[in-house]
Protein backbone atom coordinates (compact mmCIF):
# COMPACT_ATOMS: atom_id res chain seq x y z
CA UNK A 1 0.00 0.00 0.00
CA UNK A 2 0.90 3.56 -0.82
CA UNK A 3 0.20 6.57 0.82
CA UNK A 4 0.39 8.16 -2.31
CA UNK A 5 -1.66 5.64 -4.14
CA UNK A 6 -4.09 3.86 -1.74
CA UNK A 7 -6.02 2.44 -4.92
CA UNK A 8 -3.64 -0.50 -5.05
CA UNK A 9 -5.45 -2.01 -2.35
CA UNK A 10 -8.68 -1.03 -2.30
CA UNK A 11 -11.40 -2.89 -2.95
CA UNK A 12 -14.35 -2.39 -5.34
CA UNK A 13 -16.25 0.82 -4.47
CA UNK A 14 -19.85 -0.22 -5.42
CA UNK A 15 -21.55 -0.03 -2.87
CA UNK A 16 -24.71 -2.23 -3.84
CA UNK A 17 -24.55 -4.95 -6.47
CA UNK A 18 -27.91 -5.55 -7.79
CA UNK A 19 -29.19 -8.31 -9.62
CA UNK A 20 -31.92 -9.11 -11.72
CA UNK A 21 -34.26 -12.06 -10.62
CA UNK A 22 -36.00 -13.57 -14.01
CA UNK A 23 -38.46 -15.89 -12.05
CA UNK A 24 -39.83 -13.12 -9.96
CA UNK A 25 -39.30 -10.20 -12.13
CA UNK A 26 -37.78 -8.03 -9.42
CA UNK A 27 -34.70 -6.63 -8.36
CA UNK A 28 -32.76 -7.72 -5.52
CA UNK A 29 -29.91 -7.41 -3.71
CA UNK A 30 -27.85 -9.04 -1.00
CA UNK A 31 -27.82 -7.22 2.81
CA UNK A 32 -24.49 -8.49 3.89
CA UNK A 33 -25.29 -7.39 7.46
CA UNK A 34 -28.72 -8.44 7.52
CA UNK A 35 -27.96 -11.97 5.81
CA UNK A 36 -30.77 -12.41 3.50
CA UNK A 37 -31.86 -11.08 0.10
CA UNK A 38 -33.52 -7.40 -0.40
CA UNK A 39 -36.28 -6.90 -3.04
CA UNK A 40 -36.07 -3.55 -4.98
CA UNK A 41 -38.88 -4.39 -6.97
CA UNK A 42 -39.44 -3.89 -10.69
CA UNK A 43 -39.16 0.21 -10.26
CA UNK A 44 -35.59 1.07 -10.48
CA UNK A 45 -33.80 4.72 -11.81
CA UNK A 46 -30.11 5.13 -12.55
CA UNK A 47 -27.41 6.63 -14.71
CA UNK A 48 -25.00 4.11 -16.90
CA UNK A 49 -21.02 5.22 -16.01
CA UNK A 50 -18.92 2.38 -17.31
CA UNK A 51 -19.58 -1.01 -18.41
CA UNK A 52 -17.08 -4.53 -17.93
CA UNK A 53 -17.93 -8.16 -18.42
CA UNK A 54 -17.03 -11.39 -15.96
CA UNK A 55 -17.74 -14.49 -15.28
CA UNK A 56 -19.92 -15.35 -12.69
CA UNK A 57 -22.06 -18.61 -11.61
CA UNK A 58 -22.55 -21.57 -9.06
CA UNK A 59 -19.65 -24.83 -9.12
CA UNK A 60 -21.69 -27.87 -8.03
CA UNK A 61 -18.92 -29.64 -8.19
CA UNK A 62 -17.07 -27.51 -5.45
CA UNK A 63 -20.06 -25.86 -4.10
CA UNK A 64 -19.15 -22.37 -4.18
CA UNK A 65 -19.15 -19.31 -6.44
CA UNK A 66 -17.70 -19.02 -9.93
CA UNK A 67 -16.09 -15.73 -10.30
CA UNK A 68 -13.48 -13.87 -12.97
CA UNK A 69 -11.80 -10.61 -13.47
CA UNK A 70 -13.49 -7.99 -15.13
CA UNK A 71 -12.67 -6.93 -18.65
CA UNK A 72 -13.86 -4.24 -21.10
CA UNK A 73 -13.53 -5.85 -24.35
CA UNK A 74 -13.59 -10.02 -23.99
CA UNK A 75 -12.09 -10.01 -27.43
CA UNK A 76 -8.63 -8.65 -26.69
CA UNK A 77 -8.69 -9.00 -22.78
CA UNK A 78 -8.27 -12.36 -21.19
CA UNK A 79 -10.61 -13.67 -18.32
CA UNK A 80 -9.69 -16.01 -15.64
CA UNK A 81 -11.57 -17.77 -14.09
CA UNK A 82 -12.15 -19.71 -10.66
CA UNK A 83 -14.36 -20.83 -8.44
CA UNK A 84 -13.78 -20.37 -4.18
CA UNK A 85 -12.95 -23.72 -3.50
CA UNK A 86 -12.29 -25.39 -6.91
CA UNK A 87 -9.87 -23.41 -7.70
CA UNK A 88 -8.71 -22.22 -11.77
CA UNK A 89 -11.79 -23.21 -14.37
CA UNK A 90 -10.53 -21.91 -17.47
CA UNK A 91 -8.15 -19.22 -18.59
CA UNK A 92 -7.99 -17.00 -22.19
CA UNK A 93 -10.26 -15.02 -24.52
CA UNK A 94 -14.21 -15.02 -23.69
CA UNK A 95 -14.68 -16.96 -27.15
CA UNK A 96 -11.83 -19.59 -26.73
CA UNK A 97 -13.26 -21.02 -23.28
CA UNK A 98 -17.14 -20.24 -23.49
CA UNK A 99 -17.61 -23.80 -23.52
CA UNK A 100 -16.03 -24.86 -20.30
CA UNK A 101 -17.37 -21.65 -18.67
CA UNK A 102 -20.54 -22.66 -19.58
CA UNK A 103 -19.82 -26.72 -18.68
CA UNK A 104 -18.24 -25.60 -15.59
CA UNK A 105 -21.52 -23.82 -14.18
CA UNK A 106 -20.48 -20.30 -15.00
CA UNK A 107 -22.23 -17.22 -17.68
CA UNK A 108 -21.28 -13.99 -19.01
CA UNK A 109 -22.20 -10.93 -16.98
CA UNK A 110 -22.45 -7.31 -17.81
CA UNK A 111 -21.76 -4.89 -14.84
CA UNK A 112 -23.27 -2.07 -15.71
CA UNK A 113 -21.28 0.77 -12.80
CA UNK A 114 -24.47 3.20 -12.13
CA UNK A 115 -25.10 6.43 -9.98
CA UNK A 116 -27.98 5.77 -8.41
CA UNK A 117 -30.25 7.62 -5.84
CA UNK A 118 -30.73 6.61 -1.77
CA UNK A 119 -31.96 8.78 0.50
CA UNK A 120 -31.65 12.07 -1.30
CA UNK A 121 -27.84 10.99 -1.82
CA UNK A 122 -26.31 9.62 -5.06
CA UNK A 123 -24.09 6.58 -4.67
CA UNK A 124 -22.27 4.31 -6.89
CA UNK A 125 -23.59 0.79 -7.12
CA UNK A 126 -23.60 -2.41 -9.84
CA UNK A 127 -26.20 -3.12 -12.05
CA UNK A 128 -25.34 -7.03 -13.12
CA UNK A 129 -27.53 -8.63 -15.67
CA UNK A 130 -27.01 -12.12 -17.85
CA UNK A 131 -28.86 -14.04 -20.05
CA UNK A 132 -32.40 -12.75 -21.25
CA UNK A 133 -32.33 -9.83 -19.16
CA UNK A 134 -28.82 -9.07 -20.72
CA UNK A 135 -29.96 -9.53 -24.45
CA UNK A 136 -33.27 -6.80 -23.54
CA UNK A 137 -30.42 -4.10 -22.25
CA UNK A 138 -28.81 -5.02 -25.30
CA UNK A 139 -31.09 -4.21 -27.40
CA UNK A 140 -32.72 -1.30 -25.66
CA UNK A 141 -28.53 0.43 -25.49
CA UNK A 142 -28.58 -0.26 -29.20
CA UNK A 143 -31.69 2.57 -29.73
CA UNK A 144 -30.76 4.52 -26.73
CA UNK A 145 -27.31 6.11 -26.93
CA UNK A 146 -28.08 9.41 -25.95
CA UNK A 147 -29.84 7.67 -22.51
CA UNK A 148 -26.31 5.91 -22.11
CA UNK A 149 -24.26 9.07 -22.75
CA UNK A 150 -26.10 12.10 -21.04
CA UNK A 151 -29.51 10.93 -19.79
CA UNK A 152 -31.04 8.21 -16.95
CA UNK A 153 -32.57 5.13 -17.63
CA UNK A 154 -35.23 3.32 -15.57
CA UNK A 155 -36.43 -0.34 -14.89
CA UNK A 156 -40.22 -0.10 -14.91
CA UNK A 157 -42.34 -3.24 -14.60
CA UNK A 158 -41.05 -6.52 -17.01
CA UNK A 159 -42.16 -8.56 -19.71
CA UNK A 160 -42.77 -12.55 -19.67
CA UNK A 161 -40.45 -15.01 -21.90
CA UNK A 162 -40.85 -18.47 -21.82
CA UNK A 163 -38.25 -21.23 -23.24
CA UNK A 164 -39.33 -24.43 -23.39
CA UNK A 165 -41.45 -24.90 -20.84
CA UNK A 166 -40.26 -22.34 -18.61
CA UNK A 167 -41.12 -19.27 -18.02
CA UNK A 168 -39.43 -16.40 -16.91
CA UNK A 169 -39.44 -12.34 -16.86
CA UNK A 170 -37.21 -9.54 -18.32
CA UNK A 171 -37.16 -6.11 -17.32
CA UNK A 172 -38.02 -2.90 -19.27
CA UNK A 173 -36.25 -0.45 -20.17
CA UNK A 174 -36.93 3.35 -20.77
CA UNK A 175 -34.99 6.53 -20.95
CA UNK A 176 -35.27 9.38 -19.16
CA UNK A 177 -33.84 13.04 -19.20
CA UNK A 178 -31.21 13.58 -16.61
CA UNK A 179 -31.64 17.60 -15.73
CA UNK A 180 -27.78 19.40 -15.16
CA UNK A 181 -27.80 18.50 -11.30
CA UNK A 182 -28.06 14.64 -11.83
CA UNK A 183 -25.48 14.59 -14.38
CA UNK A 184 -23.30 16.57 -12.30
CA UNK A 185 -23.51 14.34 -9.42
CA UNK A 186 -23.15 11.16 -11.91
CA UNK A 187 -20.30 12.61 -13.60
CA UNK A 188 -18.56 13.32 -9.93
CA UNK A 189 -18.46 9.64 -8.96
CA UNK A 190 -17.50 8.64 -12.33
CA UNK A 191 -14.25 11.14 -12.19
CA UNK A 192 -13.49 10.82 -8.09
CA UNK A 193 -14.34 7.24 -7.35
CA UNK A 194 -15.30 4.84 -10.21
CA UNK A 195 -12.57 5.54 -13.17
CA UNK A 196 -9.51 5.77 -10.26
CA UNK A 197 -10.35 2.32 -8.84
CA UNK A 198 -10.58 0.92 -12.83
CA UNK A 199 -7.87 2.51 -13.85
CA UNK A 200 -5.77 0.93 -11.11
CA UNK A 201 -7.20 -2.29 -11.03
CA UNK A 202 -7.17 -2.98 -14.82
CA UNK A 203 -3.31 -2.48 -14.69
CA UNK A 204 -3.04 -5.07 -12.39
CA UNK A 205 -1.98 -8.89 -13.75
CA UNK A 206 -5.17 -10.88 -14.07
CA UNK A 207 -4.18 -13.38 -11.10
CA UNK A 208 -3.66 -10.16 -9.19
CA UNK A 209 -7.66 -8.65 -10.42
CA UNK A 210 -8.76 -12.04 -9.25
CA UNK A 211 -7.03 -12.19 -5.87
CA UNK A 212 -8.75 -8.89 -4.97
CA UNK A 213 -12.26 -10.00 -6.18
CA UNK A 214 -14.77 -10.06 -2.78
CA UNK A 215 -14.85 -13.44 -0.07
CA UNK A 216 -16.90 -16.77 -1.02
CA UNK A 217 -19.25 -14.73 1.68
CA UNK A 218 -19.67 -11.37 -0.23
CA UNK A 219 -23.12 -10.03 -1.35
CA UNK A 220 -22.55 -10.63 -4.83
CA UNK A 221 -21.38 -14.14 -4.50
CA UNK A 222 -25.03 -15.36 -2.27
CA UNK A 223 -27.09 -13.55 -4.36
CA UNK A 224 -25.98 -15.35 -6.93
CA UNK A 225 -26.35 -18.62 -5.30
CA UNK A 226 -29.66 -18.01 -4.29
CA UNK A 227 -30.44 -16.79 -7.80
CA UNK A 228 -29.56 -20.42 -8.65
CA UNK A 229 -31.24 -22.33 -6.11
CA UNK A 230 -34.28 -20.00 -6.75
CA UNK A 231 -34.57 -20.82 -10.62
CA UNK A 232 -33.55 -24.47 -10.27
CA UNK A 233 -36.45 -24.63 -7.66
CA UNK A 234 -38.89 -23.04 -9.93
CA UNK A 235 -37.88 -25.24 -12.64
CA UNK A 236 -38.26 -28.36 -11.20
CA UNK A 237 -41.47 -27.10 -9.79
CA UNK A 238 -42.38 -26.42 -13.32
CA UNK A 239 -41.39 -30.29 -14.70
CA UNK A 240 -43.76 -31.50 -11.65
CA UNK A 241 -46.70 -29.66 -12.49
CA UNK A 242 -46.63 -30.05 -16.28
CA UNK A 243 -48.00 -33.69 -16.29
CA UNK A 244 -51.40 -32.05 -14.84
CA UNK A 245 -51.18 -29.33 -17.53
CA UNK A 246 -50.39 -26.74 -15.27
CA UNK A 247 -46.83 -24.85 -16.28
CA UNK A 248 -47.06 -22.03 -13.97
CA UNK A 249 -44.12 -21.45 -11.91
CA UNK A 250 -44.19 -21.90 -7.98
CA UNK A 251 -44.68 -18.38 -6.00
CA UNK A 252 -41.53 -17.90 -3.90
CA UNK A 253 -42.04 -16.34 -0.85
CA UNK A 254 -41.75 -12.93 -0.52
CA UNK A 255 -38.77 -10.57 0.79
CA UNK A 256 -38.45 -8.16 2.69
CA UNK A 257 -38.67 -4.94 0.69
CA UNK A 258 -36.60 -1.87 0.42
CA UNK A 259 -38.33 1.81 0.88
CA UNK A 260 -37.71 3.70 -2.27
CA UNK A 261 -37.97 7.62 -3.02
CA UNK A 262 -40.53 7.45 -5.79
CA UNK A 263 -39.70 11.13 -6.62
CA UNK A 264 -35.97 11.24 -8.20
CA UNK A 265 -34.99 14.26 -9.62
CA UNK A 266 -33.96 13.09 -12.88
Amino acid sequence: MSRSNPNDTVQNPATRWINWSGSKGVLTFYNKEKKEDVEIGDKFSFLLLDTLASIRGWHEASESGIYSNEVRDTRSERLLVKAFKGGTLAEGFYSDIKDKIVAAGGGYNSNLYIAYREAGEFKLGALVLKGAALSAWMEFSKANKKALNEGAIQINGSEDGKKGSVKFKTPKFFALTANEETNAAAIKLDQEILQPYLKAYLAKKKAEQVDVEPEPEDPETKARKAQNAEWEAAQEEDRRQRAGGDTKLRELANRPKMEEDDDIPW
